[in-house]
């Protein structure tokens, strides 16, 4: 927590300082819309290699902008958003990555379905470029860097907290780090001081703690490849956000 305050006051300082020497410049506002995201898993298992992908679940997201004008037709425009990066696994998704314990889904009367909630802190930094029409409609470009801090992570087995009974695995806000970077790529058309907004994020970041996720039964499986070298799992949450806003 003590980490996020000093990004948020960090992030706070920045938009001061501008705001002060440029105020009659600066445009501040407020956004929100949806969020739809997945999970790309990449398991090295010594002498073959898997990449798994989980589905796309949708979240919800919102924040402040700010957007700094250095010419007619460029901004910079930095954001503090709430946003939530969501997916979901099947039952084929967990035993390719070795979790032997999920053999207990048998038990289930339907296919298992285990839904994660991921929810951050992002902070983009995006360079925003508009493109010139007549009127108020102007179409717009926006592209950069982001970084985000994990506030919680939640996982439940078919809507139930079933999940919590597969004690080798233990809780996903152990296994996931907590920071996450990646690239912002988007674009959006202003009506006036109002805009929709398309954004891809591609996130960059290996998002699990190793040393967490090799515990258990992942610890197992790494010692039965041993003969063939190390096993190295990584994963990524990437994903497509729909929003909505106001420009002041």
């Amino acid at each position: 927590m003590k980490k996020i305050i000093a990004l948020l006051c960090t992030m706070g300082m920045v938009a001061m300082g501008l705001s002060e020497s440029h105020a009659q410049d600066a445009r501040f506002g407020l956004k929100g819309g949806v969020t739809y995201y997945k999970g790309t898993v990449d398991a090295n298992l010594g002498f073959f290699s898997l990449e798994l992908e989980s589905d796309s679940r949708i979240g919800f997201s919102g924040g402040l902008f700010m957007e700094y004008p250095l010419s007619d037709l460029i901004s910079i425009q930095p954001e503090i958003l709430f946003i939530q990066k969501n997916q979901k696994e099947s039952e084929d998704f967990f035993e390719l990555n070795g979790f032997n314990d999920f053999n207990d889904f048998d038990d289930f009367d339907d296919e298992p379905l285990v839904e994660t909630t991921l929810s951050y802190i992002d902070v983009p930094v995006l360079l925003k470029v508009n493109i010139p029409l007549e009127g108020d409609v102007q179409p717009f470009i926006t592209v950069g860097p982001y970084v985000g801090y994990l506030l919680d992570a939640k996982d439940n087995l078919n809507g139930t907290d079933e999940f919590d009974d597969f004690d080798d695995i233990g809780s996903i806000k152990d296994l996931v780090k907590d920071f996450n970077y990646g690239l912002i790529i988007g674009g959006g058309v202003n009506f006036g001081n109002l805009f929709l907004e398309l954004r891809y994020d591609m996130g960059l970041a290996n998002i699990f703690d190793e040393d967490e996720l090799m515990n258990g039964d992942l610890n197992d499986f790494d010692d039965d490849f041993d003969l063939f070298g190390d096993m190295d799992i990584s994963a990524r949450i990437s994903g497509l956000s729909f929003s909505i806003g106001i420009r002041f």
